[in-house]
């Protein structure tokens, strides 16, 4: 007979019917489980057990040993299997860092075996039975024990070498993308150099005459199981790679496992995800990408009206407007972490750090800029200035286009395109968010980086910082304005204001340092932070001086992608106040000449996607009918954004849209009006033919 005492607690100390269902269903759940359990142990399956166990135990000692040794020789084969597995997954992981320490997502002082072993065992072990199911799926497959263990050997190093040839080469490890796309497969070969090849092809050789020389001489047929384990292997393998398409689709038992185990996508930073997740993990990682729902009544015809609809109201804007887009000289300059402490509350400074551009901001079109992350996300703002397409449409499993989107299309409309000239300028390394890749796709004719054929000239850091200043950038862009005489677009994304803040990089904090900060607000970040955009403050004053000399219209629209991740205060109390950055756009002395006009409709808040309309209605330019879709939305919807009360990381997941009135209040979806929800269902459906759906509209975007 066997009993099951079940005690159950409730936490509502008044109780509930849901409460009082689940406690029902445990109970029969429990009642179920103890009779199954007597059922066993009457069965034929528990007695014939039960004798084994008996003949054993009235064995003599000797005899007992022999069994045990027998059996564990039985065995010794799948040991060993589970411990190659696991140095496989070891060697994988460890073989991703160049050296001994770990960066950039963890401490400088680890090391890169404390870390691997200490800090990502959960993981390790994971990795290690998912290569361990792949091995017995072949041996049971080929019945050949060392065909399945030497081929997967043979794959795992292959595959590690060619993400160490890509990590090199790129500085981001092998996705599915990569496998999907035969150009770009046959570009990853290209960049291997040739004795890997010669080496890769003398391994294999060996490897196949090894395998032929086991199976040969030590079979281990028995090893690869009977028929139930056989059954098992067969399912297990792929069902277990199979739940990678359920990953990120948050709150489901596949990715509360994933949570539970640390693993850390890192969308934003492959390279950072491949180093602390392991190759295997990080591929499979960006397998469950879903790019966009489909909006309802998505069709041929639907995109065709749509176009005839903007493009009927581009020419109603168009009567009012004077100049060529392609004429003007656009720089979006995206300054990284630039956010004036001031706003955030709890927090006070001496001085303003940033008078110059609060000047800027209120003599000219101006306010504040709702981020779509906090301490990071620079990407996904530069995605929305460049593109006009807002994050929060895209689906919860795309973090970051950059890395998961941009380079699977043919075709990205971008704002640069509708310049015959289009730079690019980030005085740090390239290949962060696939900007090499991302750049070119968007039509961007040169990307100057530390590294790139364009060098990066006039290079100056600040007292101890690591990182090139503002007036290196600044300088930069300035030889680019007065090299060309044309139309252009640059693209300009600093890096002086980056992370980290607790390093004392500055020498004169005194100024502009904290006299109180939020609980949870480390002061001596917020000190250097300041110091930091007040730097910034200073060399954009030289800048708009000196454009302000150059006799062609020349247009800026500064912005701050993000918060920085330094202040203690809670998302939901505060998450917008923590989501908002400053922007302006500056029209210079002979743009305002040639009808160049700031305006101050609707500028208190805006979002990223908001900035090619904006730039387009400061410039005086005529628009296409897709910038006419961005103008109505720009000026009519609230706007647009993630729900900054919630996404507190850089690696949240996009969320249910919110919208920001210019009074600063947060609306919900269903807070819009009709006409309001009509607009944005046009938007949505433009986003997603372009991104996810049949690209009906993307040659009237050129």
């Amino acid at each position: 007979m066997a009993s099951v005492q079940l005690t159950v607690k409730l936490h509502n100390a008044y109780g509930s019917l849901r409460a009082g269902i689940i406690t029902i269903i445990f109970l029969f759940f429990a009642l179920a489980c103890a009779y199954v359990w007597c059922g066993l142990s009457t069965s034929q399956f528990a007695k014939r057990h039960l004798q084994r166990i008996d003949r054993f135990t009235g064995q003599p000692a000797d005899k007992q040993l022999q069994v045990i040794k027998k059996q564990f020789n039985s065995w010794m084969p799948n040991i060993s299997l589970g411990m190659i597995s696991y140095l496989i997954a070891a060697l994988s992981m460890l073989l991703m860092n160049d050296g001994f320490s770990v960066s950039p997502n963890v401490d400088a002082t680890y090391n890169i075996f404390a870390y691997t072993f200490g800090q990502r065992e959960l993981l390790l072990l994971f990795t290690a039975f998912l290569i361990l199911t792949v091995i017995k799926f072949i041996q049971v497959l080929t019945n050949r024990y060392w065909v399945g263990l030497i081929s997967v050997i043979a794959v795992s190093a292959v595959f590690v070498v060619a993400n160490h040839e890509k990590i090199v080469a790129r500085n981001e490890p092998i996705l599915p993308a990569d496998l999907a796309m035969v150009r770009v497969a046959k570009n990853l070969f290209g960049m291997v150099d040739g004795v890997v090849w010669i080496v890769a092809l003398v391994t294999l050789v060996i490897l196949i005459a090894v395998t032929v020389w086991l199976e040969k001489t030590h079979p281990l047929r028995n090893a690869v199981g009977g028929v139930t384990q056989r059954l098992l292997f067969v399912l297990l393998a792929p069902c277990l790679f199979a739940t990678a398409f359920l990953w990120n689709h948050q709150n489901t038992p596949f990715n509360n496992l994933m949570t539970s185990i640390d693993d850390q996508p890192m969308f934003y930073n492959q390279l950072s995800g491949v180093r602390i997740n392991g190759p295997l993990l990080q591929f499979m990682n960006n397998i469950d990408v879903t790019v966009m729902a489909k909006p309802a009544g998505y069709s041929r015809q639907t995109m065709t009206k749509i176009v005839r609809k903007y493009h009927l109201d581009a020419q109603q804007i168009n009567r009012q407007r004077t100049n060529s887009f392609g004429k003007q000289t656009i720089v979006f300059n995206l300054s990284e972490s630039f956010a004036n402490p001031q706003r955030v509350p709890g927090v006070q400074l001496k001085n303003n750090p940033i008078p110059y551009i609060t000047k800027l901001r209120k003599q000219n079109t101006g306010g504040l800029m709702i981020s779509s992350g906090y301490g990071g996300g620079t990407a996904n703002m530069e995605y929305m200035a460049l593109t006009g397409f807002a994050l929060t449409n895209f689906s919860p499993t795309l973090p970051t286009p950059y890395t998961q989107l941009v380079a699977n299309l043919k075709t990205n409309p971008s704002i640069a395109q509708q310049f015959k000239s289009a730079i690019a300028i980030h005085p740090y390394n390239g290949a962060f968010y696939n900007r090499t890749e991302v750049y070119r796709k968007f039509g961007i004719d040169r990307f100057l980086y530390l590294g790139s054929k364009y060098p990066i000239r006039h290079q100056k850091k600040i007292d101890r910082s690591p990182y090139l200043s503002d007036q290196t950038s600044y300088q930069n862009v300035l030889d680019q304005l007065i090299n060309y005489h044309g139309g252009r677009f640059i693209n300009l994304v600093t890096m002086q204001n980056h992370f980290p803040y607790n390093q004392h990089y500055y020498n004169e904090i005194g100024k502009y340092q904290a006299t109180k900060v939020s609980a949870g607000t480390d002061k001596s970040s917020v000190n250097d932070f300041a110091t930091g955009i007040y730097h910034t403050d200073e060399a954009m004053k030289q800048f708009i001086t000196a454009i302000d000399k150059i006799e062609k219209p020349i247009t800026v629209v500064f912005y701050g992608d993000h918060l920085p991740g330094i202040y203690g205060n809670e998302m939901i109390k505060d998450g917008l106040k923590l989501h908002e950055t400053d922007y302006f756009i500056y029209s210079n002395r002979y743009a305002r000449e040639h009808g160049a006009r700031n305006f101050k409709q609707k500028t208190a808040y805006v979002a990223p996607n908001d900035f090619i309309a904006m730039a387009a209605k400061q410039t005086n330019s005529k628009v296409d009918w897709y910038q006419a879709l961005l103008t109505r939305v720009y000026e009519q919807l609230p706007v647009i954004t993630e729900d900054v009360q919630a996404s507190g990381n850089v690696n949240a997941y996009n969320s249910n849209s919110r919208f920001i009135t210019q009074k600063g209040k947060i609306l919900k979806e269903n807070q819009l009006t009709k006409k309001q929800k009509a607009l944005l269902h046009d938007y949505r459906l433009v986003q997603y033919d372009v991104t996810a759906g049949k690209h009906y509209v993307v040659k009237t975007m050129k």
